[in-house]
């Protein structure tokens, strides 16, 4: 079985290309963001074909051509033109990570200008990807385009469990951690005394983050990295964590709470390191579901049920 992953969201793609070729699968990956402000694409490079981003398209049917399975991350436009070019003779996934699918909801108890400084986030990101279609030169209203491409797709599929209720059609494949860069192997013996770590993120809220564990009576000194100042690459982010003995793995995204762990908060459990969770519960031990050949092997049976 010969598959390709189409664009990577926060690394998902790489490591499912990783472990399904260890598990004997003719897997990589596309991408055209030469900028790599994380450097994952740099650190599996060797599952991935960086191509300008012009010649993107073109470039990714070419590929398909000899593809059994495309599986597209994000990228719904690329799926309708897949599915015009190449009909049923391809099984097309399209994988949903979080910020693709998710819409703003007010939640009373952000600030009025806290809900108006999201909601101008998310129209500035409305705005890019309406630039991106035209770009491309396939432009529709961005209701039509989800429709058609979810309508077009053999499978749907959703990284954390609480997308399931924007999209009830769709299957929860868990998100893979790669244990081998994320592993207890190398746990750093002699930690500094900070206590807690939360990483601020472009998609996520670190104030409200602060201002929940405190109204909830969370005792711990919490440092907070911000990773949209100083960029971390992937290969560093192993020793920050294993500095610290908790992950504070609290999100607040377009002002909601997200009911799930992040992928921070999963590769910090398989470092060794406690999280603490939306619920306000420490996890000690990164689940099995998201074991990569787990997860690999839960996929191979979603491709072979198409």
């Amino acid at each position: 079985m010969k598959i390709l992953h189409i664009n990577d969201q926060a690394g998902v793609a790489c490591i499912l290309a990783k472990y399904q070729r260890v598990s004997g699968r003719d897997s990589k990956v596309l991408s055209y963001n030469k900028i790599d402000k994380f450097g994952i694409l740099k650190y599996y490079k060797e599952y991935v074909d960086i191509v300008e981003r012009d010649n993107f398209v073109r470039y990714c049917i070419s590929e398909a051509k000899d593809a059994d399975v495309i599986h597209i991350h994000s990228k719904e436009e690329l799926l309708i033109k897949m599915r015009k070019t190449f009909g049923t003779s391809k099984k097309i996934i399209l994988h949903y990570h979080g910020t693709d699918i998710r819409k703003n909801r007010n939640n009373p108890t952000i600030s009025n200008m806290q809900n108006i400084k999201s909601k101008s986030k998310l129209f500035a990101a409305r705005g890019r990807y309406r630039l991106r279609l035209i770009q491309m030169g396939y432009y529709k209203s961005l209701e039509k385009l989800r429709t058609e491409s979810q309508n077009l797709a053999d499978e749907i599929l959703v990284s954390t469990s609480d997308l399931l209720s924007l999209l009830p059609n769709a299957k929860y494949l868990p998100n893979p951690v790669d244990v081998d860069h994320f592993s207890t192997d190398s746990v750093i013996k002699n930690r500094s005394t900070k206590n807690a770590l939360t990483i601020k993120t472009e998609t996520g809220n670190v104030e409200l983050t602060l201002e929940y564990c405190k109204k909830n009576n969370i005792d711990l000194k919490i440092d907070v990295f911000d990773r949209t100042q100083s960029p971390l690459l992937h290969e560093q982010i192993p020793n920050l964590l294993k500095q610290y003995d908790i992950y504070v793995d609290i999100k607040i995204v377009n002002n909601q709470l997200l009911e799930s762990l992040s992928k921070t908060g999963l590769e910090s459990l398989a470092c060794g390191l406690k999280v603490l969770n939306y619920k306000l519960e420490y996890l000690e031990e990164l689940p099995r579901m998201h074991n990569p050949v787990n997860v690999v092997n839960q996929l191979e049976d979603i491709y072979n049920e198409i």
